[in-house]
């Protein structure tokens, strides 16, 4: 791949030199970097290392910068032939947006810090096609202050290059240059960090506790590394503690390129993030503590809260003078031994969470899928989607997900619209251009630009819930077909059609369309039905079964953030709110009672948490929750408990973990077979029947009919045969997903 790196400036900082790792390991995988930014000895570095580097502005706000970083980016990107444009923080991320908005390049950002909000920088801020976090916590930040979609944003790690910091760095050469004394008798507290008024909080405490310390501790140096807009002020206070002293105690050394050779020369480190690992990867014990929180020092009981915060610990109090003096003082009375053995703990954590490497191949992946999603256009579309997008429900969403998703892969460079209730919003969440679903002059440009109109997937045709639904998007294919746009009706399920003339609407609309696939044999006996030439119909499966899962720490994750743990063992469920039509054929409140009874008896006969997991939160989330209050009335206790996954792949992972499902829309039961896991289905329409015997699962309850014991008795039944259920399932839905496959590319042949 061939990328522009574009960042604020190059000097030393955390985010500097995460920048600087990356760049050298994806040299080292063979990708080529030009490196955008106002210089600095991090740049240096690099072109002395072979790497590109154009020095523009990027670090300044003021308006003659930007219009010459704009200048010279635009330049850059439209001659460059770049696969990709990554910036880092939000100057170079703001820019680089006005370009992307114009050339419509590849563009992803990484966000390093929680950066201050305000109205204005909440509207100007771009954070890409994807964006990397490098905590998880900074992840979630993105999502609640900017609203950016969770399942754009990658989480990486602070990258460590474990060879340059190690225990075996010489660091004499350093000592001399600032005439301190050498010898294994020495205790040396070291102390990197940036040193500006949002980071330099624990070198004021240092300073202010040195003389204390010396008292405490014997042949005692301490070094503060970094410099910035306190940096002289701090060095005036050392000054006079080492006056007071009669000796250099505090040594200040400003910016410096070999912090590897300070670290080396430590026996205890303080600080925070990228320099608290540098110092574990040079094998010494480290006392965590930064402006923005302090855990003390590190060990396996602060080691989950570390990680989590990147070890900036956000959201833990500050360390204060006593409290840096009792930690500081505690490892120094421990023996060189015991210090060393901490030390080498340290650096195991590093070699196996935080690497260099590592990092640099969670960007490579983040580059891949971005690269393999649907391509930012300007202009005329290749192919509009149309269907019941822009609702909020997770299947439906998933759906056009899907469809866009696996078209880019099959075609690349393919320009997708789709047809949303909520255009504006959809357009940055999916990464697809988007249309309002009742724009008409918007719809009509389209589709006379377009070559393929897709209608589907879902139940598109049928007139159970309302007949105006089933109009739209008959109303939208004859448009199609007056512009002379191709019509492929993609995997839908079709009826109930009660209504004659709906009949006779769907009979015409499909069978004038180009291709035709249904996702069950039902629909395709519909069709035939209603006069359509069988011939045409080809039965496929729902787009959704392509949908992958969260796995291994990313799923850990997702389950603690949903207040599950892989050790409390569960079942899932998933009920949803009975309305128009249905409300006059089902009994609400009975399927609340009745499912709440089978809940309870399920969890006290196997010990199995029944978790509640509402598919359409808008619709399904009260009688979700009015089930749970039940089954915990029931069992006199709190048991049951509501989870609400953000995505499809946290859905599928989760569901991964339970030991079956009890679903009654349609997409829960296919993202349970996506999870290669038991379910039962609560029926309601001929669909969820078709989904169940297509999955080869016998339990197929009706909800009218609903009774708890029907549950009990398939969950027992399920539980007896758990093993080969699950064969059963993960063969069917292997055979599905390459039916999705030729839907694809079949999409691909009408496109030619």
């Amino acid at each position: 791949m061939k990328i522009l790196m574009v960042t604020m400036k190059m000097d030393i900082g955390g985010a500097e030199t995460h920048i600087l790792e990356l760049c050298r390991e994806l040299g080292k995988m063979g990708h080529t970097v030009t490196l955008v930014s106002n210089g600095g000895v991090h740049a240096d570095m690099l072109v002395s290392e072979g790497i590109d580097h154009v020095k523009l502005p990027l670090d300044r706000k003021t308006p003659h910068a930007v219009a010459s970083s704009l200048k010279g980016l635009e330049k850059l990107i439209t001659e460059g032939n770049y696969d990709l444009v990554h910036a880092h923080a939000r100057i170079p991320a703001f820019i680089c947006g006005i370009l992307w908005k114009k050339h419509r390049f590849r563009f992803v950002t990484t966000a390093h810090l929680n950066f201050s909000i305000n109205p204005l920088w909440r509207r100007l801020s771009c954070w890409g096609e994807r964006s990397m976090a490098v905590s998880d916590d900074i992840g979630e930040y993105l999502v609640q202050e900017y609203g950016y979609p969770a399942d754009k944003i990658s989480v990486t790690i602070n990258g460590i290059d474990t060879v340059k910091y190690s225990a075996d760095v010489p660091y004499d050469d350093f000592l001399a240059e600032f005439h301190l004394p050498t010898g294994d008798e020495r205790n040396r507290l070291v102390y990197v960090s940036r040193l500006d008024e949002d980071r330099a909080d624990p070198a004021y405490r240092i300073v202010n506790i040195a003389e204390k310390l010396d008292e405490a501790i014997p042949d005692l140096d301490i070094i503060i590394g970094g410099g910035g807009t306190e940096f002289d002020k701090i060095n005036r206070m050392a000054e006079e503690v080492n006056k007071k002293a009669g000796r250099r105690l505090v040594t200040m050394t400003d910016n410096r390129s070999d912090i590897n050779k300070i670290m080396s020369c430590a026996d205890v480190f303080v600080g925070v993030s990228r320099s608290a690992l540098e110092a574990m990867a040079a094998s010494k014990p480290v006392i965590i503590a930064g402006n923005q929180g302090a855990l003390g020092i590190f060990d396996e009981s602060v080691i989950a809260p570390a990680m989590d915060t990147n070890f900036c610990c956000r959201g833990y109090p500050q360390a204060d003078e006593g409290a840096l003096f009792r930690d500081i003082t505690a490892l120094f009375g421990e023996s060189k031994e015991q210090r060393r053995a901490r030390g080498e703990w340290c650096r195991s954590v590093v070699m196996k969470y935080y690497t260099a490497e590592r990092m640099a191949r969670d960007y490579v992946s983040m580059y891949e899928r971005t690269l393999r999603s649907p391509i930012p256009f300007r202009g005329e579309a290749d192919v509009v989607i149309s269907g019941y997008y822009g609702f909020g429900n997770m299947g439906d969403e998933t759906l056009l997900d899907t469809i866009a998703q696996s078209l880019s892969e099959e075609i690349p460079g393919v320009k997708i619209s789709a047809l949303t209730r909520k255009p504006k919003r959809d357009r940055m969440k999916k990464g697809i251009n988007c249309i309002g679903r009742t724009d008409i002059i918007g719809i009509i440009r389209a589709l006379k630009g377009a070559k393929l109109l897709i209608s589907g997937g879902g139940t598109l045709f049928q007139d159970g819930t309302s007949k105006r639904s089933l109009w739209y998007y008959a109303g939208i294919i004859r448009l199609a077909k007056k512009m002379g746009t191709k019509v492929y009706v993609y995997a839908n399920g079709i009826g109930p059609i009660m209504d004659e003339k709906n009949r006779r609407i769907t009979a015409e609309v499909v069978g004038g369309a180009d291709c035709v696939t249904v996702r069950d044999p039902d629909s395709k006996d519909e069709l035939i039905t209603l006069g359509v030439d069988g011939e045409k119909v080809k039965v496929t499966a729902d787009p959704a079964f392509l949908t992958g899962g969260y796995t291994g720490e990313k799923l850990e994750k997702a389950m603690q953030k949903r207040g599950l743990s892989a050790k409390t063992p569960f079942f899932a469920v998933s009920l949803r709110r009975c309305e128009g039509k249905l409300a006059q054929l089902i009994d609400e409140e009975r399927l609340v009672e009745e499912t709440a009874a089978a809940c309870a008896e399920i969890g006290e006969k196997f010990g199995l948490c029944p978790v509640l997991i509402p598919m359409q939160p808008q619709n399904d989330e009260e009688i979700c929750r009015r089930t749970v209050e039940r089954i915990n009335e029931r069992l006199g206790r709190d048991f049951a408990c509501i989870a609400e996954p953000e995505t499809a792949p946290e859905l599928v992972g989760i569901l991964s973990q339970a030991r079956f499902v009890v679903g009654m829309r349609l997409h829960m039961l296919i993202f349970s077979g996506c999870a290669r896991v038991p379910v039962i289905g609560l029926s309601y329409d001929p669909k969820i029947d078709s989904i169940m015997k297509r999955l080869e699962q016998p339990y197929i309850l009706s909800v009218r009919t609903l009774e708890s014991g029907e549950i009990v008795c398939c969950a027992e039944d399920i539980m007896r045969h758990h093993d080969e259920i699950t064969d059963t399932v993960s063969r069917h839905v292997t055979e599905m997903a390459a039916m999705c496959h030729a839907d694809v590319h079949r999409a691909s042949e009408l496109l030619g």
